[in-house]
């Protein structure tokens, strides 16, 4: 199949690979050997995907994993919420392509979810020294063509979902425009117009959450977002505030 090249903003300095072991730790890789801000890695295949927690994520074929270098000058609190933003330009960049009644929601802090299945997963990570973040990546995964299993979750992909449109190299562009016109905005006003378009697409009052936190599970029904980005579950010991920060990964994959 031959695919042309994405026509992205010029902010970006794209760099293209065949396979790798993942865009993520690609991208690590660049970001410690001192690579510019807004180098954009996308892998056409990986070997070795990686999701949260470091667990394996099945990349399948044809979708898209791609990963973002940022060298912020906020702190590694305020970077974590750019997971949520990065939810958001991911879901906006799908409806691109999706069909009127395609329901797309959000599954704190960093999945994306299509008619019920997991369609997308961002993950944080990066350097941090002291409180100053000396790079971080923003990775993103898609099923745009496959749906392989990902940790036991029901998954989903735009062409199995039925899209007619399912062009990872559309979905590329439309990602990196929403996400250059997200950060500005964030950075400008802050995290609270991403939570509101947050709040839109994800959890409702009362709403079962179970989030893995290390080798720790934490459940409970969805009380609120605090204006950080950060919620409050309730459940049998009480109400229990569970932070963005605690699914940043500080070390960068050798």
């Amino acid at each position: 199949m031959i695919e042309t090249k994405p026509s992205i903003p010029s902010v970006y300095d794209l760099v293209i690979l065949e396979t790798a072991d993942s865009s993520r730790a690609h991208a690590e890789r660049l970001a410690a050997a001192g690579a510019d801000e807004g180098t954009l890695i996308w892998a056409k295949s990986q070997r070795r995907g990686i999701g949260r927690n470091g667990q394996y994520w099945m990349s399948g074929n044809r979708n898209l994993h791609c990963s973002i270098i940022l060298r912020p000058e906020e702190d590694l609190d305020t970077c974590c919420q750019l997971s949520l933003l990065a939810s958001i330009c991911t879901a906006l960049a799908i409806s691109r392509q999706a069909e009127p009644l395609e329901e797309l929601r959000y599954r704190w802090p960093n999945d994306v979810l299509l008619n019920q299945g997991k369609v997308a997963g961002i993950t944080l990570s990066g350097k941090v020294t002291g409180p100053q973040v000396d790079w971080l990546v923003v990775a993103l995964n898609v099923n745009v063509y496959d749906e392989p299993d990902s940790e036991g979750l029901k998954a989903s992909s735009l062409r199995g979902e039925g899209f007619q449109s399912h062009d990872r190299v559309l979905l590329l562009e439309a990602y990196t425009r929403e996400f250059l016109s997200w950060i500005n905005r964030w950075s400008e006003e802050g995290v609270g117009p991403v939570t509101k378009e947050w709040l839109f697409r994800g959890h409702q009052y009362r709403d079962p959450v179970s989030l893995k936190i290390g080798d720790d599970v934490i459940s409970g029904s969805f009380e609120k977002m605090h204006s950080d980005g950060s919620i409050e579950l309730a459940n049998a010991p009480g109400i229990e505030k569970v932070g963005l920060i605690d699914f940043f990964t500080a070390e960068f994959s050798e």
